[in-house]
């Protein structure tokens, strides 16, 4: 097999895995990293309770806070409520919670995934593992990890974005939360140290 031929298929069974399972991002069909990896403080307003001009969702793509009045391109949206509405459990208390667009009548399209991690320490997204379909509570100090929605890059592999979230706090008065992000801007790049990502 000639080395053409070689890459030729590496690309296609990158492109026909990469909506399946969210691999191939350290497959060297990636071009290289063009965009450093970029640090943000976001404040998002819960669904419920709050102005409706206010920003309640997140889109890793942007980047930036949306509102759902607005737009429907967005990967997360924020909210409290009894955790019995979220189904987290039946004790009637009130809870925060992350939300993929799945829970917004879209198709299960990116996502969120709870880690036990040090923030300041994750260095990379995991490729998989990643909750579509449910809400995921969350505190202050949750970290979390998080995909967007998979999109075809500027070279014609479909592959998502990817990011860690920490959240700084919940307000539960206000209720709002503030949510440290850090993204990758490279498409189908999972590294989340600062500078241009290797992988």
């Amino acid at each position: 097999m000639t080395d053409t031929l070689r890459h030729t298929v590496r690309v296609v069974r990158c492109a026909a895995l990469a909506a399946a399972i969210g691999a191939c991002n350290d497959n060297p069909v990636l071009p290289p990293p063009q965009i450093p990896v970029a640090d943000q403080v976001i404040l998002l307003y819960a669904l419920n309770g709050t102005p409706v001009n206010t920003p309640s969702a997140y889109s890793i793509l942007l980047p930036g806070e949306v509102r759902l009045d607005q737009t429907s391109d967005f990967d997360f949206a924020f909210d409290i409520r009894p955790d019995s509405q979220f189904g987290l459990g039946t004790t009637g208390d009130t809870v925060a919670a992350l939300l993929p667009r799945y829970q917004f009548g879209f198709s299960a399209d990116g996502g969120l995934q709870a880690t036990t991690q040090v923030f300041d320490s994750i260095n990379a997204a995991p490729s998989g593992g990643y909750e579509s379909h449910n809400p995921i509570q969350v505190r202050d100090s949750s970290v979390l990890f998080a995909t967007s929605r998979i999109q075809t890059c500027n070279f014609g592999v479909v592959l998502p974005h990817y990011a860690k979230l920490v959240v700084q706090k919940i307000d539960l008065v206000a209720r709002t939360a503030a949510i440290h992000v850090v993204l990758d801007p490279n498409c189908g790049y999972r590294g989340l140290a600062p500078g241009l990502p290797s992988f």
